[in-house]
């Protein structure tokens, strides 16, 4: 086993400064993301950043889908690309292994962001609920959905998720074991995180073409990153996950 370099009081802090900097950027985003798809009117009265129906240009139909198509492509390949075990053996070459995540989470942010200042409205309306029970249970939805996403990233430890718990290993010199995370919000769901982004990108009271065409892409992108998530953490601990998941 290679031993771990000794921790300069500066690199302590560097380590610490560089993972919160980036949870406070993702905490940014997920605001961010959540207004760009509820465009709240109260909000929207002062909000300048883009939305789902609003800024960009939609004079172009299919130039406008294909851009949106790009960005969501943008997400998928940063996102399970930087996931995979290959690459994070590869990039810890270059950067100290307690920092992977913390790099992860940056590069997350970069990207997200991207897809939301570059997003391009297509207008045309596939649904529209005026008002009514339907509307409300809607957005009841819509609400739920982003709360069973926090519980799920909550449930697997928020900390080890954003990279706090891998940088502070490293800064006090103690490698960070993961751990099979099947406690609380995982009993009933396997995938919480996942569910909870499909009912908040679905679960509008107006849909769009081009807002669906933001919910398809990233369910085809969730699809095939569950089976490449199943794979590496049934490679990673083998049985015990085999046990926790039961038939696939």
């Amino acid at each position: 086993m290679v031993p771990l370099p000794s921790i300069t009081h500066d690199r302590r802090t560097f380590a610490l400064a560089y993972a919160w900097a980036g949870v406070a950027i993702m905490w940014a985003f997920w605001v961010s993301f959540v207004i760009f798809l509820a465009e709240p009117s109260q909000i929207l009265r002062w909000w300048s950043l883009p939305t789902v129906d609003r800024s960009g240009s939609a004079e172009q139909r299919i130039l406008a889908a294909f851009i949106d198509l790009a960005l969501v492509g943008l997400f998928g390949i940063q996102h399970s690309v930087m996931a995979r075990p290959w690459f994070k053996q590869h990039v810890t070459c270059w950067i100290p292994s307690g920092l992977e995540r913390s790099t992860y989470v940056h590069m997350a942010n970069v990207v997200l962001f991207v897809l939301i200042l570059f997003w391009q409205p297509i207008l045309l309306e596939v649904w529209n609920v005026d008002g009514g029970p339907a509307r409300d249970a809607l957005r009841l939805l819509f609400a739920a959905g982003w709360v069973i996403l926090f519980l799920g990233a909550w449930s697997f430890g928020m900390r080890d998720l954003l990279g706090i718990e891998q940088a502070r290993a490293w800064s006090e010199g103690r490698r960070h074991a993961p751990r099979l995370k099947t406690g609380f919000i995982y009993r009933w769901l396997r995938h919480p995180m996942y569910v909870g982004l499909l009912l908040g990108v679905w679960a509008t009271p107006r849909m769009s073409l081009g807002h669906l065409l933001l919910a398809a892409a990233l369910t085809a992108y969730v699809l095939i990153a569950m089976r490449y998530e199943e794979h590496d953490l049934l490679r990673r601990f083998g049985s015990r996950y085999a046990r926790w998941r039961g038939p696939a």
